[in-house]
């Protein structure tokens, strides 16, 4: 059996609401290994489930490393919730998003691989030798069902290493991975709190005419707070895994130096200008940023928003909203050093 290595940060003393990264999970002798479920929350919502909890673990993997999931189906025979093309059968499937892997089976075959409940499936992915380092995400594709499995929050992260090989100052800077989700807020009865919290702007930015239906989730939290010492440099590795809602990111006064967009380092097609500097990022759904944030000054309050998008007059609501806000910590240095990623091993 191939063993797998764990990694989920633990922070002693760290004031309530600061949610840690998703668990880790890292290749060891070239294999990761492990076993994912599809089930159904206590609230009633499709989840990913892996050691008996609902989570959707980040994936850690080297160019040449093998990925081997076994993907077990433990949804109801009998959907619980509707789905964009009916009858709902809560069928489900894998999806390695933006991976230059094979679509034929066992890989990335989003086709012919499919578990009804009950059934299982099991996916051996090789990563290219050559495979480009970055930020990638994996996710649910069934037709007619992905879109409410992928709301309901069924993905999360795949980091191929390597990218301090193309701009060696990431190197011993802290990482943080936040994978922004859409959250349901139709019927919802906290809706109106999940709206203030968010301050979801009534401001209607273009011609769309129908009411907000979704606020945004940070690695599941709604609007988590964000450590960061004044004037530290933190790696923040984004995807916008929201089912079907832009996100244009913006820091309060602040910018981002951008190392990667979906996955591509921008040294590898300019060596000579490997970053970018810009104070707002558009990601559409399935997009991620890769970039350096610095801490704000000593006691200045900002925040991580997503702006409003104009997305036509047929298109959904996309307000602005607040996703999170940046605090001072007293341990942020104890924290980069807890957080430091594969890019110093």
């Amino acid at each position: 059996m191939v063993a797998v290595a764990f990694f989920s940060l633990q922070l002693k003393g760290k004031p309530p609401g600061l949610p840690s990264n998703p668990l880790e999970l890292h290749a060891k002798d070239h294999t990761l290994s492990l076993t994912l479920h599809a089930a159904i929350t206590s609230d009633g919502r499709n989840s990913f489930y892996f050691n008996g909890k609902p989570d959707a673990p980040t994936l850690r993997l080297s160019p040449g490393d093998q990925l081997k999931i076994t993907y077990v189906n433990d949804l109801p025979a009998k959907a619980t919730e509707t789905c964009a093309i009916t009858p709902c059968m809560d069928m489900t499937n894998l999806h390695f998003h933006g991976l230059a892997v094979s679509p034929g089976a066992p890989q990335d075959d989003v086709l012919g691989m499919m578990a009804m409940p009950g059934q299982s499936l099991r996916y051996t992915v090789q990563i290219p030798v050559d495979h480009p380092p970055g930020l990638y995400w994996f996710h649910t594709h069934p037709h007619g069902e992905s879109h409410r499995q992928v709301l309901d929050g069924m993905s999360g992260a795949i980091v191929i290493e390597g990218i301090e090989s193309y701009f060696p100052p990431l190197v011993g800077l802290p990482e943080r991975v936040l994978v922004v989700r859409g959250r349901s807020v139709v019927n919802d009865p906290q809706s109106a709190d999940l709206k203030r919290r968010v301050e979801l702007s009534s401001d209607i930015c273009g011609a769309e005419s129908e009411p907000p239906e979704e606020v945004f989730t940070v690695n599941g939290a709604v609007r988590p707070q964000i450590e960061i010492a004044p004037g530290e440099r933190q790696f923040w590795r984004v995807v916008n895994a929201s089912a079907d809602r832009y996100v244009d990111l913006q820091l309060d006064e602040q910018t981002f130096e951008i190392v990667a967009m979906d996955g591509m380092p921008i040294a590898l097609h300019d060596p000579n200008h490997p970053t970018r500097i810009t104070d707002h990022v558009l990601l559409p759904p399935a997009g991620r940023l890769e970039a350096i944030v610095t801490g704000p000054a000593a006691g200045t309050a900002r925040r991580l928003i997503s702006r409003c998008v104009d997305t036509g007059p047929d298109g959904d609501t996309n307000p602005a909203m607040v996703l999170a806000d940046l605090v001072p910590w007293s341990g942020a240095n104890s924290l980069a050093k807890a957080t430091k990623s594969s890019l110093t091993r």
